[in-house]
């Protein structure tokens, strides 16, 4: 079987700035910006260039921070050794839990999230 491909890793975080996250993880910042909903940072991670981004319109810790490759990177999905960096980061700031695999465009400005992978302090990761 297969491994699943995941293209996206989310969480809750009290990070006051997408800016501040993405150093904090390490990340190299190329771009801020934001709209009505959105806010995101463009920032380069592990040879990779991730999209950080999460809506502005309630409170840092109430919504759901996703990292996704960024859309001007050809890639599909992330690589594992990505993932596993992202991972490692997030546990070091104190992140927890963290849940991988797919956000699926609905409409608008909703997703469903589809987990392959969540990953707590606690526990060891689960595959769903």
């Amino acid at each position: 079987m297969k491994a699943q491909e995941s293209t996206d890793v989310w969480f809750r975080s009290d990070h006051q700035t997408l800016e501040e996250l993405a150093t904090a993880l390490g990340a190299e910042v190329d771009t801020v910006d934001e709209e009505n909903y959105w806010e995101w940072v463009i920032a380069d991670f592990a040879g990779v260039q991730i999209d950080i981004t999460r809506t502005h319109t309630t409170a840092p810790q109430d919504t759901d921070t996703r990292i996704f490759p960024s859309p001007y990177m050809d890639l599909s999905s992330f690589p594992r050794h990505v993932i596993r960096e992202l991972v490692t980061g997030l546990q070091r700031i104190g992140i927890d839990p963290i849940h991988v695999g797919e956000w699926v465009y609905l409409r608008d400005n909703d997703f469903d999230r589809v987990v392959h992978e969540t990953i707590t302090a606690e526990a060891p990761p689960t595959r769903s």
